[in-house]
């Protein structure tokens, strides 16, 4: 990519991640221990680079989502090694970008970014971007719906992230980017594939926290659900997932520009289970906030943008501008 990439606005400004701990000054070696790395390894020469931290739960789809982005990004197809030295994750690096698998819920995901705040500064790496991509529940929007966070809002439909510290629960704001929110839907130019701005509900788990009626335990009735469900509705949330506060909060607090991109898969506010034909393309579902997000690094490096039949180039669409703000 170095020889096609034309140096946009997002690459101008060289930022450098902070780490507002004043404990890790004092240590000699630093080890991130669930990636497998410590800064005795050579990590300015493994990430420098790096630009876009994009990451999603399951390690499979992001290794897809990896082949998928180095193909768009002309790159060679050399087999894709997983840099992360311990079972827990997965860390795939792509030119520009550092693909991650995070796993499942805030727990998973705030220990990861913890560490990659930490490999980012280590690093040396500027103007890192993070966005979370993957799947979620509807509320009251078509399965297929690609929705793109304004805010993260908690079980209790506030917005901050909570959090037990030494016995003590601290509240934090999930702030996200919004300059980086619109810049992504910019990039959604295919009529056939539905596309907003919405804020986002984030449960603690799969079953209880998000009012489902198949686990294994329920206290509750299905008007209970859907009192619920409305009432998270009436303050703007489109979707459910359960990693969303974390990362709003900790990438706020981080000072680092944090977007996340989700496609729903069914409308909570109609069924808990996915239609027969839904399964049927799931695959497909999944891969529409993957090719959003490589249409807008894309565009950010200056790169020529394919057209395909999943997201189609739109001339009446006006292009993403790159993000400087």
């Amino acid at each position: 990519y170095q020889r096609r990439v034309r140096v946009s606005a997002v690459m101008v400004n060289q930022r450098r991640l902070a780490l507002p701990n004043p404990h890790l000054t004092e240590v000699s070696e630093d080890f991130l221990y669930h990636l497998g790395l410590t800064t005795h390894d050579n990590l300015s020469e493994m990430f420098k680079d790096i630009k876009f931290i994009v990451m999603g739960g399951s390690s499979s789809t992001m290794l897809e989502f990896a082949k998928y982005s180095r193909g768009e990004l002309y790159l060679p197809s050399d087999r894709l090694e997983n840099l992360c030295r311990s079972e827990r994750y997965g860390l795939w690096k792509v030119g520009p970008i550092l693909v991650v698998a995070h796993g499942v819920g805030a727990p998973s995901i705030t220990i990861l970014l913890h560490e990659l705040f930490k490999l980012v500064h280590y690093s040396n790496a500027t103007n890192v971007m993070f966005i979370r991509v993957g799947t979620s529940a509807g509320i009251g929007v078509e399965p297929g719906t690609i929705v793109i966070s304004e805010n993260a809002l908690n079980a209790s439909l506030r917005k901050e992230h909570r959090q037990v510290v030494l016995g003590q629960e601290i509240s934090r704001p999930t702030i996200l980017d919004q300059v980086l929110a619109q810049a992504l839907l910019m990039c959604q130019n295919d009529p056939n594939i539905p596309s907003m701005l919405g804020s986002t509900l984030c449960a603690e788990d799969f079953y209880e926290g998000q009012g489902r009626l198949d686990g294994a335990f329920c206290d509750y009735t299905e008007e209970d659900k859907i009192d619920y469900l409305r009432r998270a509705y009436n303050l703007g949330c489109r979707n459910i997932e359960m990693e969303s506060c974390a990362f709003a909060s900790l990438c706020h607090r981080a000072g680092v520009r944090g977007a996340v991109v989700c496609v729903t898969l069914i409308d909570r506010l109609q069924s808990d289970l996915m239609s027969p034909g839904d399964v049927e393309r799931y695959d497909a579902l999944v891969r529409r906030p993957h090719q959003l997000v490589v249409k807008f690094i894309k565009r950010q490096l200056g790169l020529k943008i394919k057209e395909n039949k999943s997201i189609a180039q739109a001339s009446s669409t006006p292009a993403a501008q790159p993000v400087t703000s």
